[in-house]
């Protein structure tokens, strides 16, 4: 059965496509897996991680996964992760979709609304609001939630970029913080199934997840009739 597409998320001639998913699932896996299969169809890609990709927004990542929470209030938090955003979609992200290329992201404002709205229990209508303000109301044509049991997530965590073999800042919280945040995802893609599309996490099987992912992405392009006007490597 054909499945249901998501919706064009912005005006911009490129294709967005963005990865979400609680702790341990694979994201960064599969979002490299579909960027390398999108170039070996010769499309131009450009991947992305959020908090990151511009010196601005690198250098806000390390305070945020490498302090720990007694230097971070909550609403400075929710603000820092925000700021890194807007720097990134205004430097660019907003220059690839405007040269209709495809931009991959590892993570977006859906995750600021679970690990920052479920998960601590901030202010979610400050959220949303924060979130349409940062990307000038866009947002992905294509998020792929990869569900995984926070539990099993977690348990396959062994370091991180900044604090070596430890967890980082996030990582490092309670379990029922965790469990908030999946409960939370999952609210997400049930409030918006015009822009969220479910992934079950496999384990052992990351390539038919893989598959999965790969055939949307290819339904989502012929039906929008993007294939001859994105641009090309």
């Amino acid at each position: 059965m054909k499945p249901k597409m998501t919706t064009r998320g912005h005006d911009y001639p490129g294709l967005w496509i963005n990865f979400e998913a609680g702790e341990g699932a694979g994201k960064t896996t599969q979002s490299q897996l579909l960027s390398d299969y999108l170039e070996s169809k010769g499309f131009f890609v450009v991947r992305g991680r959020e908090p990151g990709g511009t010196p601005l927004s690198e250098q806000i990542r390390r305070m945020l996964l490498g302090f720990n929470d007694s230097e971070l209030s909550q609403k400075t938090e929710l603000l820092l992760f925000v700021t890194a955003g807007t720097d990134y979609f205004e430097r660019v992200a907003k220059v690839v979709l405007q040269r209709g290329e495809i931009l991959v992201t590892d993570r977006w404002r859906y995750s600021t609304m679970a690990y920052q709205g479920y998960g601590l229990g901030l202010d979610m209508k400050m959220i949303r609001a924060l979130t349409e303000f940062s990307c000038d109301g866009a947002y992905p044509d294509i998020t792929f939630l990869l569900d995984i049991n926070p539990e099993i997530g977690l348990a396959k965590i062994t370091g991180d970029e900044f604090a070596g073999s430890e967890r980082d800042r996030i990582e490092s919280r309670e379990a029922n913080y965790h469990r908030r945040v999946n409960d939370g995802f999952r609210e997400i893609a049930r409030q918006n199934p015009e822009r969220i599309v479910v992934i079950p996490y496999l384990e052992g099987k990351p390539k038919l997840m893989y598959s999965q992912i790969v055939n949307y992405a290819e339904a989502f392009i012929k039906e929008h009739d993007l294939e001859h006007r994105l641009a090309r490597g």
